[in-house]
């Protein structure tokens, strides 16, 4: 008798009388509309890999890397990683009705998918049967269904908000040939549906929650899992109004904001970095928009949590109080219908003059490239994109190749930006604008040219346009691969009225061995030129998919020029402040064929030493041994060949990692000391060389004790003073 009076009350405004039970409502009794519920998944459950449907007692598994329950509308919710969970059961078919149906869920999406993700989908791949509730790569929500075995979708023009608790309810009718969907109590789409009946399996109906069933991949990666909360999802016979889309939300009240439990457990991965920026998981690639802002580092790079490679990405967001403990933020940059649906590539951010953070980007149709700005009002955790995007709609016709990647600088009054592109018929360049307003930019022509049949590639990406403190410029490029690995190399000189003009003619390398790409590059709050790289793991992708995430970020480093235009690079002096457990071996005398120079193992830490290199045609270190496997990665200088040389064929016994030798000219005089100070941090290896050159590795042994550490020398004995550091920032 409480709930019928409660509800008149409710519905008194609207002129429709209802009542409540546990599983029936009424709703407008005049015309006889029932909605009564069929099934109900709580995911109240504390602990486990499984969840109960209510109505019929079926237990479903939860599958993935891990069971990650939440806060939710009510009580607990099932947190998706979108890259492997979902929930797998099924249900007797003679439950579910043929005529009208409603579907009712809390959707919290954390990121868009690639494909078309699943909420919830009834129905198996291939079958021509059931329904389907989930969004695609916009956030639009998309219900898929079969009627009488033939297939028919609606989709709304709004978009599922990510980071939010949202109702959704989708009503589904052939028999009165309407379809309904409504999100947070609001009609988004109505629309007219064949007549018949809805298509079930014969005998029991598979349920997947959090992963679709229509079997779309990209490679060996499904495309089609949803990332971020679900609750409460409900499933009623009869057709859904507004009335009960509003009865139905106000159950549950407000929502609070979701904070994502992600679950997730490295412990057992040896090879996951502690200390270098990485996100929590999924996929990332080349680091820009270095920038600091009232007392708070940000840096944006290329980001997809729910496929592991290019495709639809955004931009990730990191913060820092001080270039070395990074902290991920939420991603700030999405494509849109639009001019840039097919993915939002790299750009660069700028504090303009009037003191408002702005970015330009790269936006692709899936055709050609464009390029954008976006602005923020609340210190880069959110952007607008601009209203008259694109800025600049096409490559100009000077260039044939691609055409992405700008980056901005202020001088003179004026914005000067530059793009990555190249004529295939000469090769790679930097294309060039100005702005007064960095709304109207006005084309220049081209920046600097390069010349493919000098080995500086057919197409140029990333380009940095940077100012040191005496007044030089770099002007740094990628060379994207061709028949030749990517690699980072630049031009020092002078930038005056839009003329760069170089001090040398052919481009210098920025890394003695090359593994560090794409530097972003800032001034830090010192005035100090400060760089931070990708990393990439250069790895099959079944082995990205074991570990689910992909590549990673270098330590900050601070660069000066020296009189010849070259870069030296040495790690930023804020490191030291995260040395821990000092651990010093003293001298270390080395000689051939001796091992156990030093009693330490690791995975993570920094070792300071310097060497005399004495009479040693070689001398190194070895990284990750391990018994009785024989894993050993192995990093040397060798005096006959003057080069550096990082072997990992001995590294992993995986098939599916990197085991090659890579070289890098160095010139060390036999006898001198070296300096180095050597960054282990699980696959990732970083030395800095004297103060003034970098290189970088990976390994990835599988064996759980790869942890010993020792130096060697062939061909001659030298010594060694060693300090090692445990580095705690975790």
């Amino acid at each position: 008798m409480k709930k019928m009076i409660f509800l008149k009350l409710l519905f008194a405004v609207s002129l429709l009388t209802s009542c409540y039970d546990d599983d029936v409502v009424f709703v407008d009794e005049t015309d006889n509309l029932r909605i009564n519920k069929l099934l109900e998944f709580k995911f109240d459950e504390a602990s486990g890999n499984t969840t109960t449907e209510s109505e019929t007692g079926n237990t479903f598994e939860i599958e993935g890397k891990a069971v990650s329950r939440m806060a939710g509308v009510s009580e607990s919710a099932i947190f998706f990683d979108g890259l492997t969970n979902e929930i797998d059961g099924e249900i007797e078919t003679n439950l579910l009705p043929e005529d009208e149906l409603t579907i009712s869920l809390w959707a919290s999406p954390r990121s868009y998918p690639v494909g078309t993700a699943a909420m919830l989908a009834m129905t198996s791949e291939g079958s021509s049967t059931g329904i389907m509730v989930g969004l695609n790569k916009f956030g639009h929500i998309v219900v898929q269904y079969f009627i009488d075995g033939s297939f028919s979708q609606t989709v709304t023009n709004e978009i599922i908000p990510r980071n939010q608790w949202n109702h959704i309810l989708v009503g589904i009718s052939p028999a009165s040939q309407s379809i309904a969907i409504y999100m947070n109590e609001e009609l988004l789409t109505t629309a007219n549906i064949p007549s018949g009946s809805i298509t079930w399996p014969t005998g029991s109906t598979p349920i997947s929650i959090g992963k679709n069933t229509m079997g779309e991949m990209m490679g060996i990666f499904d495309i089609d899992y949803y990332s971020g909360a679900l609750d409460e999802i409900q499933i009623y016979s009869g057709f859904s109004s507004p009335a009960v889309a509003e009865f139905i939300s106000s159950q549950y009240g407000s929502p609070a904001v979701p904070d994502y439990n992600l679950g997730l457990d490295y412990s057992g991965d040896n090879n996951r970095p502690l200390y270098h920026p990485i996100p929590d998981f999924g996929w990332a690639n080349e680091s820009y928009g270095l920038v600091g802002l009232d007392g708070t580092y940000h840096m944006f790079y290329q980001k997809n949590e729910v496929f592991l490679g290019i495709a639809n990405q955004n931009w990730g967001h990191f913060t820092s109080s001080d270039l070395v403990d990074w902290e991920e933020q939420d991603a700030v940059l999405w494509p849109s219908t639009g001019w840039d649906n097919f993915g939002i590539w790299s750009g660069d951010a700028i504090i303009l003059e009037d003191g408002t953070p702005a970015v330009v980007y790269t936006g692709v149709d899936g055709i050609k490239a464009g390029i954008g700005t976006a602005f923020s009002d609340d210190n880069y955790q959110t952007l607008d994109k601009f209203d008259g995007n694109p800025v600049i709609p096409a490559a100009p016709p000077e260039v044939d190749l691609d055409f992405r990647d700008p980056y901005v600088i202020y001088k003179d009054g004026l914005y000067h930006m530059i793009i990555g592109s190249g004529i295939s018929s000469i090769g790679g360049n930097v294309v060039y604008y100005t702005s007064e307003d960095f709304e109207n930019w006005d084309y220049k022509g081209i920046l600097f040219q390069g010349q493919s049949n000098q080995g500086e590639g057919s197409f140029w990406e990333m380009p940095v346009l940077h100012e040191f403190e005496d007044g030089r410029f770099i002007l740094l490029v990628q060379k994207t691969p061709d028949t030749t690995p990517a690699i980072t190399f630049y031009w020092t000189g002078s930038f005056e009225n839009g003329v760069f003009t170089p001090d040398f003619e052919d481009p210098k390398y920025l890394e003695v061995v090359n593994g560090f790409l794409s530097p972003a590059v800032t001034l830090d709050d010192q005035g100090r030129t400060t760089a931070i790289g990708i990393i990439p793991d250069e790895v099959a992708p079944e082995f990205q998919q074991q570990q689910g995430y992909a590549n990673l970020f270098s330590l900050a480093q601070v660069w000066t020029l020296d009189e010849d235009g070259t870069i030296l690079i040495e790690p930023h002096p804020n490191l030291e402040n995260y040395r821990g457990e000092e651990i010093s071996f003293g001298t270390v005398d080395i000689n051939p064929g001796s091992t156990d120079n030093i009693d330490f193992t690791g995975r993570h830490f920094e070792m300071e030493t310097t060497i005399n290199t004495g009479t040693a045609d070689r001398f190194g270190f070895v990284l990750g041994q391990a018994e009785p496997s024989g894993e050993e990665y192995r990093v040397y200088y060798d005096f006959g060949a003057q080069e550096w040389v990082v072997d990992a064929s001995d590294s992993s016994t995986s098939d599916l990692v990197r085991r090659d030798v890579q070289r890098g000219d160095f010139s060390i005089n036999q006898g001198n000391s070296v300096e180095l100070r050597v960054f282990v941090d699980g696959s990732v290896l970083e030395v800095f060389i004297n103060g003034e050159s970098h290189f970088t590795g990976r390994f990835f042994p599988e064996s759980n004790d790869a942890n010993g550490v020792d130096l060697f020398t062939e061909g001659g004995s030298a010594s060694a003073e060693v300090t090692i550091y445990e580095i705690e920032n975790n």
